[in-house]
């Protein structure tokens, strides 16, 4: 309703009853004798409305005015600057609020989105060890991390520091989160790049008064994955001023692959899958003229796949990690409709992955490996050029990553003539650093593999032994070779945000409302990787360098129309991006919401987006790393193919590969359309069901893919000065630059009920459901490639995969509180996929069986302030589904749990 349809009506006090529980008795008694009424336009939000005049009928004034005017101003969206006075969104929003934030047990935003039914593909968590680097970040509709834009506040924040694609979710303590708002719908219109999937809008606490002190403790009924969660809340204020203050501390232990049966080995064959062990073993792999042999008790003898090494014996299954972080907000009224805040936030994350001994591969590490013939250790009197060898007496690779984050936003913010205004000014950092230790130098390892011819040129030169048993390389030799790589990484980010939003006009069929508003930014990224000259370290990765900055203007505007009274409205944006790399893009939305009933709404909306190249895509330099990748050249049929020169080596499941950036880069691009409905019945007040259909198609997609580089080269000889071949025909290099030559289809529907209901014999019943159904999910890596649908299937990302992506995804629970007691209990489904890999020389495909889990929770508070729950996550313990593709511990850890039975118990106080 407006204002001054509220400021003119007062009502004496009354006593209201409930006798059943409902509000509606009672808002129907209060109303009763004014010309207003109610509608429920959600399971907790109720809109005062006039109500419609019969025919003939004249105005009433109310012969009261009120002490003090009553100002309703609406509260804005994720996906508009708007602030609607009704909670009538053109888009499906998901809202995680107190108190489902509590009843989860969560303790980190990604842990509480990634069981959300519209995330799926390749978000990353500390459940990624092998490829993870400590961030934390969300993929909606199972595009890549960097088509979902994260907020805080509504406002953009600043990217990791590792590469700068996507904001790192473990930088944003849940403890400080009042709520999350997820739109599942393109929104460049109103927020500018990356919003192509969605958004994830994490509003922080700003005005809570008073004290909260919380405290969290949990741990795998197998003794592992032991969490703590501590964090303090005050505010307090008076009415010109308010403050409030939040600390927190997070720690995460870990999970080792060999804890659990779905992880102990690489060697699938018993469940159907492959033999992924490394061929690079303690007691080597020789590679002479005659033959392959390796080291036993009794000299060398002939090697066989059976002398594959398990090199899950020392990985991580799950990353041990802390985090500790401060967050201040600040509100301080100067005049009655001016007032100014300002929000700082400080992060520091930290992390540490296990990951197994360093692996030796002469024929196709960096450097001139070949063991010479004359070499001090090389019994065999041939120079020999292929040896893979586990050095296990460098002890496990170590993987320390930390990040520090800094976030400071201050402005001002006032009403005039109606309308809301607000200008912003913030300044982000963060700084990222990785730490790989027990790496080998290739070049020093180059000379200590030659005679001593060459090695005695070299003063410091030590031989090293490859050829010999376990623990044949002593501490001196361990000495020369042993070597770490460095990654030292910051992103920037300053910008002014001014936005307005108010009535613009009146029409006879309501409030016209508008919104505008400029944003100037400058966004920074400076990294760079200390390795071996330019190349990676054997057993690491070289990240190269990356150095760049962007100057972006952006303008953009609102309406909403109302073309029927409260029956039919028109919403458009546009917003206007000046990029200073690579020039300008305008991207609208239109939107119609029609209510043919008070109880039913039908949205459509059509929308473009992009999706800027990152100042890494565009600037990174010396990216190599060994990527695991399948080449068709290792079948038997290789000598079928055009591009095999023979039948390429089998044991090898990593390539040496290059990535580059490319300057010449432009948007990605995107149509976004929806179609759904909103059905809220006034005569069952508790019940909410909605049903929204989707497509996002999407050009211009920015890629590497170097697997589809390998597939066009074995199939039609294509690509072959990018996938370099020896005579033998086995790949010794892979070069990769970002190209814009992709583009997907995503098609799908999403589906929600919501019913509460309150009574005093059971108290209040909350139950709800949603689900996201994936119809198709269209593929093309390269125009003239095919079209792949990837719907239901599984593609690992360390093969350039999609990762998981369900037909079905969702969840429903029910929430109850009676009293002093609360209880939740919450069931996650994720549908069965299929996977495609080659087995016995046949390209095979199988079922990676779907996957159900129960939480249940139970609380009881006290009217002192105490609260304490016990809750168990995965309650019948059901361990992930096996994928024989999936390069992590035989499961895909973005999509499904390894921990098992999980117990947790949390105490709080709030005065």
């Amino acid at each position: 309703m407006q204002a001054d349809s509220a400021s003119s009506i007062q009502v004496p006090k009354q006593q209201l009853e409930t006798p059943d529980g409902s509000i509606a008795p009672a808002l129907q008694q209060l109303l009763a004798k004014t010309e207003l009424t109610f509608t429920h336009t959600g399971t907790n939000a109720v809109a005062v409305v006039a109500k419609e005049k019969q025919s003939g009928q004249e105005e009433n004034e109310s012969p009261l005015l009120p002490e003090e005017e009553v100002i309703v101003t609406g509260r804005s969206l994720t996906g508009s600057h708007l602030r609607y006075l009704k909670l009538d969104s053109y888009a499906p929003i998901d809202v995680l609020a107190q108190p489902e934030l509590e009843i989860t047990g969560a303790q980190t935003v990604s842990e509480l989105l990634k069981f959300l039914p519209a995330v799926s593909g390749n978000s990353t968590s500390t459940s990624v060890t092998n490829g993870g680097n400590g961030t934390a970040t969300v993929t909606l509709r199972g595009l890549p991390a960097s088509n979902t834009l994260v907020l805080i506040n509504g406002r953009r924040i600043v990217s990791n520091g590792f590469g700068g694609e996507a904001a790192d979710l473990n930088t944003i303590p849940l403890s400080a989160v009042d709520r999350i708002e997820v739109l599942k719908d393109g929104a460049s219109a109103v927020y500018g790049s990356d919003a192509i999937a969605g958004v994830v809008n994490i509003i922080l606490r700003r005005d809570f008064d008073g004290l909260s002190v919380n405290s969290y403790y949990g741990q795998s009924e197998r003794g592992d994955q032991e969490t703590s969660s501590y964090s303090v809340t005050w505010g307090g204020g008076n009415e010109n001023t308010h403050l409030m203050l939040s600390l927190a501390d997070y720690r995460q232990g870990e999970v080792l692959s060999r804890d659990r049966s779905i992880s102990d080995s690489a060697d699938n064959r018993t469940r159907g899958g492959t033999d992924l062990r490394s061929a690079a073993s303690p007691q080597g792999f020789i590679a002479l003229a005659d033959e392959v042999v390796t080291n036993s008790p009794d000299g060398y003898r002939t090697w066989t796949m059976e002398d594959l090494y398990n090199f899950r014996e020392y990985t991580s299954a799950l990353v041990p990690s802390e985090r500790q972080s401060i967050y201040l907000a600040l509100n301080h009224r100067l005049q009655d409709d001016t007032q100014a805040f300002a929000e700082a936030m400080a992060i520091r994350t930290r992390s540490a992955a296990a990951m197994a001994p360093t692996p030796v591969f002469t024929r196709f590490d960096n450097g001139d490996l070949t063991i010479a013939s004359d070499n001090i250790y090389n019994p065999f009197n041939e120079d020999i050029l292929d040896v893979r060898k586990r050095v296990i007496e460098l002890g496990p690779r170590a993987q320390h990553n930390g990040t520090d984050t800094f976030r400071f936003n201050a402005g001002l913010k006032g009403l005039m003539d109606d309308w809301q205004w607000e200008l912003t000014a913030a300044a982000h950092y963060t700084r990222a650093r990785e730490r790989l230790t027990n790496l080998i130098d290739p070049y020093r390892l180059s000379l200590a593999l030659k005679g001593p011819d060459i090695c005695s040129e070299n003063s410091d030169c030590v031989p090293v032994n490859l050829l010999g048993t376990t623990g044949s390389i002593d501490e001196q030799q361990l000495d020369y070779i042993r070597a770490s790589s460095y990654v030292d990484g910051v992103s920037r980010m300053a910008s002014v945000t001014y936005i307005a939003d108010g009535p613009l006009g009146k029409i006879p069929s309501g409030d016209v409302l508008a919104a505008a508003g400029v944003e100037l930014r400058r966004e920074e990224i400076s990294f760079r990787s200390i390795d071996a000259g330019g190349s990676s370290f054997i057993g690491g990765a070289s990240s190269g360098a990356a150095h760049g900055y962007r100057l972006i203007g952006e303008s953009f505007a609102e309406i909403s129309i109302p073309l029927l009274t409260e029956r039919l409205w028109l919403d458009g944006a546009v917003r206007y991006s000046d990029y200073s790399d690579f020039g300008t893009t305008a991207n609208p939305k239109l939107a119609l919401r029609w209510r043919p009933w008070p109880s039913l709404l039908v949205r459509a909306s059509y929308a473009t987006g992009f999706k800027a190249p990152t100042l890494v895509d565009m600037n990174q330099t010396g990216y190599q790393s060994q990527e695991f990748l399948f080449d068709p050249c290792t079948n038997s049929d290789a000598a079928l193919l055009t591009g095999c020169n023979g039948q390429a080596d089998q044991s090898r499941i990593q390539y040496l590969t290059e990535f580059g950036g490319n300057p010449g880069l432009q948007p990605e691009t995107s149509d976004n359309r929806s179609l759904g409905i909103v059905w809220t019945p006034g005569d069952f007040t508790g019940f909410h069901a909605s049903l929204d259909l989707y497509d996002i198609r999407q050009n211009d997609v920015i890629d590497t893919s170097p697997q589809y580089l390998i597939n066009e080269n074995a199939n039609n000889g294509l690509f072959s000065d990018r996938v370099q071949r020896d005579a033998g025909g086995d790949i010794t290099r892979i070069v990769a630059t970002r190209l814009n030559i992709g583009a997907r289809e995503v098609r799908g529907v999403d589906a929600s009920m919501r019913y509460q209901h309150l009574s005093k014999e059971l108290g209040l019943i909350r139950w709800s459901m949603n689900g996201s159904h994936i119809n198709r999910y269209l593929n093309q890596l390269a125009p003239g490639s095919p079209i792949e649908d990837l719907t239901g299937t599984f593609v690992d990302s360390a093969s350039g995969g999609a990762g998981s992506l369900p037909e079905w995804k969702a969840n429903t629970g029910v929430y109850m509180q009676r009293g002093r007691w609360e209880g939740g209990y919450t069931i996650h489904y994720v549908d069965s996929l299929e996977e495609s890999f080659t087995l016995d020389n046949e390209f095979v495909s199988r079922d990676i069986h779907s996957w159900t889990t129960h939480d249940v929770q139970i609380a009881y508070a006290v009217p002192t302030g105490f609260r304490f729950a016990i809750g168990v996550d995965n309650l019948i313990d059901k361990a992930p589904p096996f994928a024989a593709s999936a390069f992590n511990d035989n499961f895909d850890a973005r999509t499904y749990d390894i921990a098992g039975r999980y117990w947790y118990t949390t105490f709080s106080f709030n005065m």
